[in-house]
C-alpha cells in the first residue's frame, strides 16, 4: 500500500521477493511491461512513492480453517530503481527465479520498486504461520533432526531465506568463511548418493558389523539423499581469512572458521524449521570431501563439511533427551 501526496491510500496486489542490499534485507517488486499508452511513472504506486516513500506490504496466509489464519505486515521506505541499473537487473533475476511467469515476460529495462528500512509485525491464530511459532524459545526447542521426508517440493525462497539467515552467523573478522551448494534435481541427488556410497560402505565396515547390517545402513543413508527434495552442502571457505606467519595463530584462525560454520548451519536449520519445513544434519561429507567436491564440480577452495537434507517430515522423528541445564554448567563463580 502506498499513500498519495494528498494522503489517500492506494492498495494493489503485487509480486515480490526479499533480497539483501548492503547487508540488510529489502523487498523488490517488478513493474510488468504495460501497454504503450501507460508509462511506469504514470502508475499510481510509482507516483505515490515519489511523493511519499512510506510503503506497507501485507502478506497473508489464508485458510478455510480460521484457526490457521495468519499475516505479516511490513512497513518500509520505497524507491524506484532505474531499470538499466545493476540493482534492478539483480532484482529481476531473483523475481524470475521465484515466479515462473516472469521468465516469459520482457522485464529488462523496466523499473523496479525497492522497499528498505523494513519493520514487520505478524499475527496468526495458532501463534505462527504453518502452525509454528515465531517465538525464539519455541523454535529452538521445536527444531528436530529429520531422516525421512515427503516428496513435497521446497520453495526456492525458503532455501534462499535460510541461507541468508546463515549469513548472519558470527564469524572471524566478519569474513563469513563458508559457502553453500544446493542440490535439487532428483538425478543429481541420486548421483551424489552413489558417489558417496563407496566411502559409506568402507566406514560402516570399520565398525565390524555383519554384511546385512552394513547393507541396510548404507541403503538408508542413500535413501535420505534421494528422498529429500533439496540437499544443501555447507562448505568451509578459508580464502578470505587472515594469514599469519606462525602455525599456532593460523591453526586458531582456521578453527574459528570451523566454529563459525557450525553457527551458520544452526541458523540455517532454525530458519528452515521456522519456515514450516524440516531438515537434518549429516556429517558424511567430512569423511569424503574430495568425492563430494568432485561430483558437484566445486572449486578446490570449497571443502564440504556437512549435508543438510530439507523437506517436510514424513513422520515424527525420535528425539533424544536433553541434559538438564545444571548438568551443562561446569563452573559459575
Amino acid at each position: 500500500m502506498t499513500i498519495s501526496a494528498d494522503g489517500l491510500p492506494s492498495a494493489v496486489p503485487c509480486c515480490f521477493a526479499v533480497i539483501e542490499r548492503d547487508g540488510a534485507p529489502v523487498i523488490v517488486s517488478g513493474l510488468d511491461r504495460k501497454p504503450k499508452s501507460v508509462e511506469a511513472r504514470d502508475l499510481a504506486r510509482v507516483r505515490n512513492i515519489e511523493a511519499n516513500p512510506r510503503v506497507s506490504l501485507l502478506v497473508d496466509d489464508y485458510s478455510k480453517d480460521w484457526n490457521q489464519l495468519g499475516f505479516v505486515l511490513v512497513h518500509g521506505v520505497g524507491r524506484l530503481l532505474d531499470g538499466h541499473s545493476d540493482a534492478a537487473r539483480a532484482a529481476v533475476r531473483v523475481l524470475r527465479e521465484k515466479y515462473a511467469q516472469y521468465r516469459e515476460m520482457d522485464l529488462d529495462g523496466a523499473p523496479v520498486i525497492e522497499i528498505g528500512s523494513l519493520r514487520a509485525v505478524s499475527w496468526s491464530a495458532s501463534g505462527s504461520l504453518d502452525g509454528r511459532t515465531d517465538d525464539l524459545a519455541s523454535v529452538l526447542r521445536g527444531r528436530r533432526s529429520v531422516r525421512s521426508f515427503l516428496p513435497d517440493p521446497v520453495p526456492a525462497e525458503v532455501v534462499r531465506g535460510a541461507i541468508e539467515a546463515a549469513g548472519w552467523a558470527p564469524s572471524p573478522h566478519g569474513r563469513q568463511p563458508w559457502r553453500f551448494a544446493v542440490v535439487e534435481r532428483p538425478e543429481r541427488r541420486a548421483g551424489l548418493a552413489e558417489a558417496m556410497a563407496a566411502t559409506w560402505d568402507e566406514q560402516l565396515r570399520l565398525d565390524g558389523q555383519d554384511e546385512e547390517i552394513v547393507r541396510i545402513r548404507l541403503e538408508k543413508s542413500k535413501q535420505r539423499l534421494i528422498e529429500a527434495p533439496v540437499l544443501v552442502i555447507p562448505c568451509l571457505y578459508l580464502a578470505d581469512l587472515d594469514v599469519y606467519p606462525d602455525t599456532d595463530r593460523q591453526a586458531a584462525e582456521e578453527l574459528m572458521a570451523i566454529q563459525s560454520l557450525g553457527s551458520a548451519v544452526q541458523n540455517f536449520l532454525l530458519a528452515i524449521y521456522a519456515s514450516g519445513f524440516d531438515a537434518g544434519w549429516m556429517c558424511a561429507p567430512l569423511f569424503c570431501p574430495d568425492v563430494v567436491r568432485d561430483y558437484l564440480g566445486l572449486d578446490e577452495r570449497f571443502t564440504p563439511h556437512a549435508l543438510l537434507p530439507v523437506g517436510k517430515a514424513a513422520k515424527e522423528p525420535v528425539r533424544r533427551p536433553r541434559r538438564p541445564v545444571d548438568e551443562l554448567i561446569v563452573d559459575w563463580d
